[in-house]
């Protein structure tokens, strides 16, 4: 293992929420705003399989939803691969920013689970950030989503089938819902959808600058 000393320090920072909330799009935004070397890791990249159940209302459906159908270990190994040796995870490498020019590395992690999945995991993050959304919203982006709808088509021109919403509203909601509480019981900060809307990050980027302070400081003491 490469000596800590000799190496970027990583810090973890962690975004969970319902699908649809725009973790991903905050995602990318941070690693720009922190020029960060690494690109965002997303939970979607660890999904198995779906697990195939009798829904009451859907009928036969594959059920996407839970953590059943993601491999943790997988991504707790890579977390600790990038904690250790972060240069050579190449493949979330960007080209543009070297990773040899950062004493810290800020290293975004996102996922609509991710602060349910082991307390093993979610101690990793340095820091833990939960988005909330409503229902409606989260329907309409996985809709825009799944449709591949452009971004210049404005929300209130978007028909959403009927089928959607019921499988959207009855499975994809219901089953984030089970474990809403859970997660934002492991979060250290809550961000509700009016603060981060429309890609205004203010707000977010404010909190991060001053927990990243304090991180760092407690980690400059320490390593003296």
């Amino acid at each position: 293992m490469t000596n800590s000393l000799n190496h970027p320090q990583v810090i973890f920072i962690g975004i969970a929420g319902p699908t649809g909330s725009g973790k991903t799009t905050c995602a990318t935004h941070l690693i720009d705003y922190f020029h960060s070397p690494l690109y965002p890791i997303t939970l979607d990249h660890f999904y198995i399989r779906g697990i195939p159940i009798n829904h009451p209302i859907l009928g036969r459906v594959l059920n996407e939803e839970v953590p059943e159908t993601l491999s943790i270990e997988g991504l707790l190994t890579l977390l600790r691969q990038i904690k250790n040796e972060p240069e050579r995870i190449t493949q979330y490498h960007r080209k543009d920013i070297s990773i040899k020019d950062h004493k810290y590395i800020f290293v975004i992690v996102e996922g609509f689970l991710l602060f349910a999945l082991s307390d093993e995991l979610t101690n990793m993050f340095d820091i833990r950030i939960f988005f909330e959304s409503t229902q409606s919203q989260c329907r309409l982006r996985r809709y825009r989503r799944r449709c591949k709808i452009e971004e210049t088509i404005p929300d209130d021109q978007i028909q959403i089938s009927d089928g959607f919403q019921q499988w959207f509203d009855h499975l994809v909601w219901n089953e984030y819902l089970k474990r809403r509480d859970l997660q934002i019981s492991k979060a250290e900060k809550v961000f509700q959808s009016d603060e981060f809307q429309n890609r205004q990050y203010t707000t977010l980027d404010n909190y991060i600058d001053k927990r990243l302070k304090d991180i760092i400081d407690q980690k400059t003491k320490i390593n003296n």
